[in-house]
């Protein structure tokens, strides 16, 4: 919901109030929950033998959703960032709209990828969430055709949800209920890493190449974590019955 009301909100609010006006709205909304905290846990117990960080970042098995993920994220920092840079004057009107179909297809993707993962192998769609990924930054270089990048952005959208939910219920199943805040930082960390460095990297090489280029080149990027995407979809279905579920995972559904 903060996606999908924050992104275009913010472009609009931008245009007819000026940046600061966003920049105060933000702080306010950022301090809205502080009357929560209080009423939160300390500590969760949970079941099995606790995960470190440290043998976290030595698991293959964990770091191949964590890349996968880490890459759609550099693709989603450059789409928040500079997507209404790199649209032409005249259209950015169009920006508010495609910030808005962005994170409502990411929304619908993760609740139709989280249903058949209850039901299925959730290592399965990690490559079409890669490559409807790569499929939208591609289609996104064409800047100049608002019908283009409004499905560019549906499509990123839709991959990236799929992404989302698939990396993050992946790493939660192959480890003990102990081992979920690892997990959750792990995740974490390729998000904020992934958007960070989008947004870092893409305007150095939009200089040096102009944005349809540059949102080229973000796709090949994307299409670098094909390996362990297909690694881990191969890994899963040779061992589907041999790998400890997360709880509420259902792989045969009744009829």
């Amino acid at each position: 919901m903060p996606s999908l009301v924050a992104l275009p909100l913010g472009v609009w609010l931008a245009a007819h109030a000026g940046h600061s006006a966003v920049f105060g709205a933000a702080a306010v909304a950022a301090l809205v929950t502080l009357p929560a905290v209080p009423g939160l846990p300390e500590r969760l117990r949970m079941s099995g033998r606790p995960i470190g960080m440290a043998e976290g970042l030595r698991r293959p098995d964990l770091l191949r959703p964590a890349a996968v993920f880490t890459v759609t994220a550099v693709a989603a920092g450059i789409v928040v960032t500079f997507l209404p840079l790199a649209v032409r004057g005249s259209a950015r009107g169009l920006v508010a709209v495609a910030l808005f179909v962005q994170p409502a297809a990411a929304t619908l993707a993760r609740w139709i990828a989280g249903r058949y993962a209850d039901r299925r192998e959730p290592a399965a769609l990690l490559l079409p969430g890669l490559l409807l990924s790569a499929l939208g930054m591609l289609l996104m270089a064409l800047t100049g055709s608002p019908t283009a990048v409004i499905v560019a952005v549906a499509l990123f959208g839709t991959g990236f949800g799929i992404a989302q939910n698939a990396t993050l219920t992946l790493m939660y199943m192959r480890v003990p209920a102990a081992g979920y805040g690892t997990v959750s930082a792990l995740w974490n960390c390729a998000y904020d890493s992934g958007m960070g460095a989008g947004a870092a990297t893409f305007g150095w090489l939009a200089a040096g190449t102009g944005y349809p280029w540059a949102f080229a080149l973000t796709a090949v990027v994307v299409l670098c974590a094909l390996k362990p995407a297909h690694t881990d979809g191969r890994t899963a279905s040779g061992a589907a019955d041999g790998r400890p579920q997360a709880p509420g995972v259902i792989k045969d559904p009744p009829s």
